[in-house]
Formats: C-alpha cells, sequence, structure tokens
C-alpha cells in the first residue's frame, strides 16, 4: 500500500476535491473517482474498477476509494451533485455538479 496522508481522507477535504474534479456535464463516476485519488495521492484498488460489482458485494470500510464513492453519494443527497443511474456501479452512472455549483464556479 502506499503512504498517503490519511488526513486527507476528512470529509470536508474529500468534499472539495470532488467538486473541484467535477464539470457542468456528466462524468463517470468512476472517472471522478480516479481523479480524486490521484489528487489526494490515495491508494487506488484497480480491481474495483475492472469487474462490475454485484450490488450484494460489501466491500471492506475505510478503503479510500470506498470514501471517495461515500462522499460523492453524500453529496448527492445534498443536492450538490446529479447523479444519472445506480452509484454503486461506478463504470455505469455519472455525476456533474448542479445548477447551484455551476453558477459559483463562474
Amino acid at each position: 500500500m502506499h503512504p498517503y496522508n490519511r488526513k486527507l481522507m476528512s470529509p470536508a477535504v474529500v468534499d472539495q476535491t470532488i467538486l473541484r474534479c467535477c464539470k457542468p456535464r456528466f462524468h463517470k463516476v468512476a472517472r471522478v473517482i480516479t481523479d480524486v485519488a490521484e489528487v489526494l495521492k490515495a491508494p487506488f484498488a484497480w480491481e474495483r474498477l475492472a469487474y462490475d460489482v454485484p450490488i450484494t458485494f460489501k466491500p471492506p470500510p475505510g478503503l479510500p476509494v470506498n470514501i471517495i464513492a461515500g462522499r460523492i453519494k453524500a453529496l448527492v443527497r445534498a443536492n450538490r451533485l446529479q447523479a444519472a443511474g445506480n452509484l454503486d456501479r461506478w463504470r455505469y452512472s455519472e455525476i456533474r455538479l448542479t445548477g447551484k455549483q455551476t453558477k459559483k464556479r463562474r
């Protein structure tokens, strides 16, 4: 496992990084998660993207990519991101900034 600073995985930092990596147009959740993991220099489990994970699969808690995925879901629930598809299926779902977020960026 690569050394990384767990403090960078605080919810506030992860949320800010997710919002910076998102755009007004839809992008695959898998792409956003990899972009965020790269910015945070967090280890990434490529196997999680290589296979379609069944909905019954429960990933081990605490993996950085699962923390990022959980924060994406929280941002969708808080209406800070708009989602299309099942967010548990990263390669098949998409997210984008909501109208409120895109106005702030201008």
